[in-house]
């Protein structure tokens, strides 16, 4: 696991950060772990270039709201700061809806294509480009079926107004077919919503499966105490509290490599000349809550523990050396 190589001040929702000749705007859709590390990685990559005591970095938290990530961007704009970063596809969206000269970045971001950001992979014209965390869904399910062979109803939890989920939603019915397996719905809006939807379908389903849905992962907390009472794992592209096993992208990695990018373009490369990636399975890592699968009664197989990168056990993070 990659630590972090500078600490960094970051007032978490409309904040100023450092002075410099650069100027930077970087606009997350909520706070949550993974992309709170992505955000980390960015800011720490930057501190730490040749260009580190030249730049201005403005970080600011749109709270979940499309109204304040409009409202962001369009201040970044006003403010003709030299590069945009949207975190995540709805604030990404906002970004590049809000200027077609500023270089706009966008980071974990599913489908690029999908949610209009570029025409494909690779080189494209104009202003956009960025990282694409597609998750590795078929994998992930699995590794469902795997740690518990006899799963025929998968909940899935995510917000539909989120291009990101629908995409992964898509691939995650392809491999439930699959594998035998079956996908039900589990729609919200709102953490409130969600938390309703999943009350009145828990009983109906055999585990719970979570891609890359930000009201889903901010929302992490509450859906795992009720996965956890009615003894239903969570598989999910993230690790967190309530999460049983979390199998996705080292998601400070995913902030570096931004960075990165970030850098080029700070540096003078032009950002038609900066392809679109997708992540590579190198980043992806393998997380496993012991503690919880022992209070849910559960056993995780110990072939598959074995490849975990971090384990939670006794109450303590244990990160492999492999």
């Amino acid at each position: 696991m990659l630590r972090k190589i500078l600490s960094v001040l970051v007032i978490l929702s409309f904040g100023m950060i450092l002075f410099g000749n650069f100027s930077v705007g970087i606009s997350s859709i909520v706070e949550h772990p993974s992309l709170n590390a992505i955000r980390d990685g960015i800011i720490d990559y930057l501190k730490s270039s040749e260009l580190s005591n030249e730049i201005e970095i403005d970080f600011k938290c749109a709270q979940g709201d499309m109204k304040i990530a409009k409202s962001i961007a369009d201040q970044f704009v006003s403010d003709n700061v030299d590069l945009i970063i949207g975190i995540s596809t709805p604030v990404a969206q906002a970004c590049a809806a809000a200027t077609k000269e500023i270089p706009v970045l966008f980071s974990a971001v599913t489908d690029p294509i999908g949610a209009g950001l570029v025409a494909n992979m690779g080189l494209n014209e104009g202003n956009i480009s960025g990282i694409s965390d597609l998750t590795p869904v078929l994998s992930q399910f699995q590794l469902l079926k795997l740690c518990f062979p006899e799963t025929k109803k998968v909940g899935f939890i995510f917000n539909p107004s989120e291009a990101n989920s629908v995409t992964i939603l898509d691939l995650a019915k392809q491999a439930a077919e699959q594998l035998g397996m079956e996908i039900i719905e589990i729609l919200g809006t709102t953490t409130t919503e969600m938390i309703t939807s999943l009350n009145a379908t828990v009983g109906d389903i055999d585990a719970i499966y979570i891609g890359n849905d930000n009201t889903a992962a901010s929302s992490i907390s509450s859906l795992g105490n009720i996965a956890e009472k009615n003894t239903k794992p969570i598989i999910a592209a993230f690790f967190d509290e309530g999460v049983l096993i979390g199998f996705g992208f080292d998601y400070y990695e995913v902030g570096l490599r931004t960075g990165e990018q970030a850098l080029e373009i700070l540096n003078g490369v032009n950002i038609e000349q900066i392809p679109s990636k997708i992540l590579p399975a190198e980043v992806l890592e393998l997380y496993i809550d012991i503690d919880l699968a022992n209070i849910m009664g559960l056993e995780i197989p110990e072939a598959v523990i074995e490849k975990a990168d971090m384990i939670i056990e006794h109450g303590e993070e244990i990160y492999s050396n492999n």
